[in-house]
């Protein structure tokens, strides 16, 4: 769960809701400003195909929380615990909660992929792998920033995705390990066989990287301004810098512009609560019954061009 206050209220958003505005913006992604459709660099041998695994895998790729979410923890607030935020009444670190089974949560939604789609599902492998390579010395690439998340790469918010070094570290080799099956699978495959060349597979796994965060800063209500680095564009030897800036209160702006529609409205799946309203003890509503009783709503935000 996403949770956060805005002004007198709490946003509440799933994950997997959250990973679907991801999808939809993989979705429009390409056609201004030479960036390229996922799956159309050069060199594609079927970019609707490969189109199609990049957009599903950006979709999907938070679908292990499914089970997480569908009985959550409850917070001391009387609603279910955000990620970050320790179950009522513990009071651990702020990523315990999130850390303790949070490689079951992974393993459960790349294996969800990797029988139908596993370009998909290995995209998804390498976009949990890099959450948690960047804290080992021996595992980062010289080209580290191009593979560090926007929202948990830098170094003291990704060391605090960790709880255990030993156990993420055989994390990493499992999924290095399945990233090699997969890989192999898919060259078997002549219309996706090229698809797992670096020039192929590092920018897609960027964009999972960076749509997945712009879906985050969405559903957070994060109103910084952010500069976007090792953008791919037409190519990955083709990357840029993208500058984040709200505008106001539900229009952000993109410089340059990557969307196919300039003005593009995208809806967060969004459960609001009056703070007020929070559960408490004599509440009418036991937890669940008011998660539920919560009606689903949309929050529309539109990306336009700087």
């Amino acid at each position: 769960m996403l949770k956060t206050k805005v002004d007198h209220e709490v946003w509440m958003v799933q994950q997997h809701h959250h990973a679907q505005v991801s999808g939809f913006l993989a979705a429009h992604w390409g056609g201004n400003n030479r960036f390229a459709h996922p799956g159309d660099y050069p060199g594609s041998t079927d970019p609707a195909r490969w189109r199609d695994e990049v957009v599903l895998g950006i979709a999907e790729h938070d679908n292990g929380w499914w089970e997480e979410e569908a009985i959550p923890r409850i917070a001391s607030d009387g609603l279910p615990v955000g990620v970050g935020e320790a179950a009522s009444p513990t009071e651990e670190n702020e990523f315990a909660a999130w850390r303790s089974g949070g490689f079951d949560r992974w393993r459960q939604g790349i294996q969800r992929l990797a029988g139908p789609h596993p370009y998909g599902a290995l995209l998804v492998s390498l976009h949990a792998y890099w959450l948690y390579a960047v804290n080992y010395p021996d595992l980062i690439p010289k080209d580290t920033d191009a593979h560090r998340h926007f929202v948990f790469g830098a170094p003291e918010v990704a060391a605090g995705l960790i709880g255990n070094k030993a156990e993420a570290r055989a994390f990493l080799k499992e999924q290095a390990d399945l990233q090699a099956e997969l890989k192999a699978r898919l060259m078997r495959d002549p219309v996706m066989a090229a698809a797992v060349n670096p020039e192929h597979l590092a920018p897609h796994r960027r964009l999972l990287q960076l749509l997945d965060s712009m879906s985050l800063y969405l559903a957070l209500n994060d109103t910084e301004t952010h500069t976007l680095g090792d953008v791919p564009r037409s190519s990955w030897s083709d990357r840029c810098t993208i500058q984040w800036r709200r505008k106001n209160a539900r229009t952000i702006s993109l410089d340059p512009y990557p969307f196919e529609i300039d003005g593009l409205v995208v809806s967060m799946p969004t459960r609001v609560v009056r703070e007020e309203k929070t559960i408490t003890p004599n509440s009418h509503y036991p937890p669940l019954t008011r998660l539920h009783a919560t009606k689903l709503q949309t929050i529309d935000f539109t990306f336009t061009s700087g």
